[in-house]
């Protein structure tokens, strides 16, 4: 029974139980993300003056959310293929809004990409 107990304890899934495939982090400034020290890589649409950057993700499925800042704000992406346009954001943070607007998103690179605050860009990979 032991045998079974360790072997059902093993692998991957004890792995992610004690340190789960998430990792976060916050960039103060664009310079930051993009630098030597940057552990998630930040897509390149993002704007030179972004700010205070908080990305996460999932390294199993590739999934990331990411919000940041932009003082002069821009749009961003286009319109998303109505096949995708309702997907949902695959995962959730304090940070992360409880109400996003999914239906009002733009598209760009594979990420959606919401406006909202008046300054704030919340994004996903679905």
């Amino acid at each position: 029974m032991a045998t079974g107990l360790a072997a059902a304890l093993s692998g991957c899934t004890l792995a992610n139980a004690i340190t789960p495939p998430i990792e976060s982090q916050l960039y103060p400034t664009i310079t930051e993300a993009r630098g030597s020290d940057a552990t998630i890589e930040i897509p390149s649409w993002v704007p030179d003056d972004a700010s205070l950057i908080r990305i996460k993700e999932n390294s199993e499925t590739g999934a990331k959310i990411m919000q940041f800042g932009d003082p002069a704000p821009e749009p961003i992406g286009g319109p998303c293929d109505a096949s995708i346009i309702d997907n949902a954001p695959p995962m959730q943070d304090t940070w992360w809004p409880q109400n996003l607007p999914v239906n009002e998103a733009t598209c760009q690179d594979g990420w959606h990409i919401v406006f909202m605050y008046g300054s704030q860009y919340f994004a996903w990979t679905p």
